[in-house]
């Protein structure tokens, strides 16, 4: 996540590889010629070790490597790396200088006794001249105050909150149990060497939680560790990120982040009391080196292994028996080809037919088992809906027998489409006249579709207008009028050019008696029929079965109506209630999803997401690899998008009969990435083809998907509803038809950072290693949350005068509080230009300190 200028950024990035390179070479290449000093195992080497490193391992770490992966793509890693490796030499330097600075000091006043204050701002007074020092160590100290509230306490907590409500923690909780136990570490000065103390540990367990993670994941850890080599020299430019992929994307993203976890070049070194303490520049300087390979390349590298090898860009995770053709009849990827084959031909790609290899979209089912597996008409009884096999049991079973008693009546309910059931209407009467019911109660839209074949059963190419109602008649005879909202809009010319109008009635419900009955088909069954008649109502039980507008029937318990779903694939076990994030992409040859006008617009459903594309793909008829990406502009009008050619030369959308050879365009268009919830999957129903395929009868007490989970998308609507000709975020089964997916998102979303870890453990994590990861993100978040308000306080002591510390550790007690309701973007808005200032000023610091140190080694 780069929420800065480019400027800014260039800033920022730059500034710390310049620092780090000249360091290096003014150092003597520190990091390798003390790495032998750096890997001693003394003990007083170890006790500095270890208040680095809880002051440095927290969410910055964790957080900062998923943001970095988001932004940078696997490459960034990578990058990561190299930033750390300069980070050494960083930290050598301002530890080294530092420690000089207050011994220097000390045997100046002739008192080994007197408290040691080796921080940054001392560097800066010290080694700046005269009129420049003070100013500018208060402006350090400014920025540092800044930096600790935004990523020392708010980021902490709340990528913590991230992560622990994946796991099924809530996130308040988190947020008031850090805020609670730093605000004690922080009056209680004892707990800070105790959290120290256990720092490291929390370290070594975390790594262990993600090597379970990491075991049980369904990816290669050989792949993604490809994948982040790849993305750092460029041979791979698919894993480029995100944001436009390339090197130079991953390399502004490592070094971004790597900065953010590991504080080197900060100045924030010398502000711990372990460098306080010390006797020996340079011993403690080797020691501490290390913190920044653990900081900002183990942990972020453990942690990008377990969100690549748990969501691989080939995992889908929706069950592949259940897939529908795509809108643009796609044939399925090799990996898919190999996925059904082994569902519908044993294995064998070639015994596929046609219909099968186009299974690639996930299919969306409500999470509602009917009560029917077929229908019959009855000259005594009327319509009738046959019963599933488990459902009808003896009239003096025992009362609490499961499933339906026969010669009883039960409330059931058909379930209305949100598109409609059609309706005519007459030129000059600009009104719909239906008769009036209780399913006529919340009429409130009507809904005209495509007249294309291909189009017209597709909710993405719906139009629904708004109307107004009207009930007339005596009662019980009452008839209701629809009419448009909008006066300038003709139900009957509209219904010339598009298919409708139809009228989104209400659920249908009725008394169910349940009967026995035969048939020469079905035999001896049971049947469902109406028990009571109303000629008078819109609707019937017949007219209800018999329409495509209407599914069921289900039991009616009184429940809301539920979402629809998508089964996920076997062995997906991530836990119920659990939320993920996941995304649908782009096919890779562009987007089939509008039509071209003569005008050399290209049209689509107004999606919001849609807006962020930037270039369309003009597929080649015969060789996918003579496509071409050209630029395009987009603007929403008059209820679409309008995506027009950024570079007419090249293909003018207008002249599109002319392009020899290619067809489109095609829209190369962002991922959609939405959260799901994990639920359980016993109220989903398996197709009719899942059925037969697995010779299995349709039951209406158990699904056969009772152990799996049922993924239901975050949304405000239930499902697929169409455009109110405005922008709109689309339910994802309207999307799907015409996207690949769903996939467990790695790279999709820039505002959830360390969430895609809590996706990750969700999916690798059993109950206790889930746990321990839980256990070691809150100590390693409260690691640093009681450093950063040491170093907070002790900056604004320097700044304010004695006593404004306290102050100060206030403010991060309640900075650390008001994360539940911070963005992402906002707090590394403040965070990243805060570092600016810190990596500025530190970095001049260091340079003229360590060329001072240089000239009185030579004396």
């Amino acid at each position: 996540m780069m929420d800065m200028s480019p400027i800014a950024q260039a800033i920022l990035v730059y500034a710390v590889l310049a620092i780090g390179v000249l360091i290096t070479a003014l150092t003597g290449a520190a990091q390798l010629r003390e790495l032998p000093r750096a890997l001693e195992g003394k003990a007083s080497d170890a006790l500095s070790r270890r208040g680095f490193l809880a002051a440095s391992v927290g969410m910055g770490s964790v957080g900062g490597s998923m943001l970095a992966l988001e932004l940078g793509g696997p490459g960034a890693i990578a990058w990561m790396w190299v930033a750390s490796l300069l980070g050494m030499a960083l930290i050598y330097a301002e530890v080294r200088l530092s420690v000089r600075l207050e011994l220097k000091r000390r045997k100046q006043r002739r008192d080994d006794d007197a408290p040691v204050q080796a921080d940054a701002a001392a560097v800066l007074t010290e080694y700046l001249p005269a009129p420049l020092g003070r100013p500018l160590a208060a402006l350090f100290c400014l920025a540092l105050m800044i930096f600790g509230v935004s990523a020392g306490a708010v980021l902490q907590t709340q990528q913590s909150a991230f992560i622990l409500e994946g796991l099924m923690v809530d996130p308040s909780w988190v947020v008031m149990s850090l805020a609670g136990v730093a605000a004690i570490g922080m009056a209680v000065p004892r707990l800070r060497t105790l959290v120290a103390a256990i720092g490291p540990v929390a370290v070594a367990l975390y790594v262990v939680a993600l090597v379970l993670i990491i075991a049980r994941a369904p990816g290669s850890p050989g792949e993604a560790l490809a994948s982040i080599l790849g993305g750092f020299t460029g041979s791979d430019a698919a894993l480029g990120g995100a944001a436009g992929g390339g090197v130079l994307i991953a390399l502004q993203a490592g070094f971004l982040r790597a900065t953010l976890a590991t504080e080197a070049g900060l100045g924030s070194s010398g502000f711990t009391p372990e460098a306080d303490r010390a006797r020996d520049p340079e011993r403690t300087a080797a020691s501490v080196m290390l913190v920044p390979l653990v900081s900002g390349a183990l942990v972020p590298t453990i942690t990008a292994l377990a969100v690549l090898t748990t969501a691989p860009s080939a995992l889908r995770i929706d069950e592949p028996g259940e897939r529908r053709p795509a809108a643009d009849a796609r044939v399925a990827s090799e990996a898919e080809l190999e996925e059904l084959a082994e569902l519908f031909a044993d294995g064998d790609v070639t015994q596929l037919d046609e219909a099968d290899a186009l299974k690639v979209q996930a299919a969306w089912i409500p999470l509602e088992l009917p009560q029917s597996r077929g229908t019959a008409g009855s000259l005594q009884t009327g319509q009738t809906v046959i019963l599933p096999t488990d459902v009808a049991i003896e009239a003096d079973a025992s009362a609490d027998a499961a499933g339906l008693r026969r010669d009883h009546v039960y409330p059931m309910v058909m379930r209305s489409s949100p598109r409609g059931t059609k309706m005519p209407v007459k030129e000059g009467i600009n009104k719909i006249i239906i008769r009036y019911g209780p399913e006529a109660e919340g009429i409130t839209e009507v809904v005209f579709r495509d007249k294309d074949p291909k189009r017209r059963n597709l909710a993405a190419y719906d139009i629904r207008v708004a109307v107004t109602t009207e009930v007339a008649g005596p009662e019980n005879a009452q008839w209701m009028s629809l009419t448009p909202v909008d006066e300038d809009i003709d139900l009957y010319r509209l219904s010339k050019v598009r298919d409708g109008p139809y009228v989104v009635y209400g659920d249908f419900t009725f008394g169910a008696r349940i009967v026995r009955m035969f048939h020469q088909k079905w035999g001896n069954h049971d049947a469902v029929v109406a028990a009571d008649q109303n000629e008078w109502r819109p609707l019937s039980l017949r007219t209800t079965v018999e329409s495509p507008s209407y599914r069921g029937p289900y039991l009616d318990d009184g429940s809301a109506r539920p979402p629809v779903a998508m089964v996920a694939r076997e062995g997906f076990d991530a836990p119920i209630g659990s939320r993920l994030p996941v995304e649908l992409r782009s096919p890779s040859r562009g987007l089939d999803v509008g039509q071209l006008l003569a005008s050399g617009e290209y049209i689509t459903p107004p999606w919001r997401f849609l807006m962020d594309t930037t270039h369309a793909v003009l597929r080649h008829k015969t060789d996918p690899a003579q496509d071409i990406r050209i630029p395009v502009t987009v603007e929403f009008r008059n209820g679409y998008l309008h995506f027009l050619s950024g570079d007419p030369k090249t293909a003018d959308f207008a002249k599109a009969a002319r392009w020899r050879d290619y067809t489109g365009p095609y829209l190369d268009a962002p991922a959609y990435a939405f959260d799901v919830e994990v639920h359980s999957a016993v109220r989903v129903p398996a197709s009719q083809a899942y059925l037969d395929r697995k010779g299995l009868e349709r039951q209406g007490l158990t699904s056969p998907y009772a152990e799996r989970r049922a993924l239901v998308a975050v949304h405000p609507e239930l499902e697929a509803m169409g455009s109110r000709r405005e922008l709109y975020d689309p339910h994802p089964a309207e999307v799907a038809p015409f996207m690949d997916g769903p996939y467990l998102s790695a790279s999709g979303r820039i505002t959830v950072g360390a969430n895609h870890l809590a996706a990750a453990a969700a999916h690798g994590l059993d109950h206790g290693g889930d746990i321990l990861l839980g256990v070691c993100v809150l100590i390693l978040a409260l690691t640093t949350m009681v450093a950063w308000s040491s170093y907070g306080a002790r900056a604004a002591d320097f700044v304010f005068g004695q006593g404004a510390g306290i102050g100060y550790r206030v403010v991060f007690v309640i900075g650390s509080i008001l994360a539940v309701g911070a963005s992402a973007q906002s707090i590394l808005r403040v965070a990243d230009h805060a570092m600016i200032v810190l990596v500025v000023l530190n970095g001049v610091a260091l340079i003229l300190g360590t060329l001072q140190v240089r000239k009185e080694g030579r004396k």
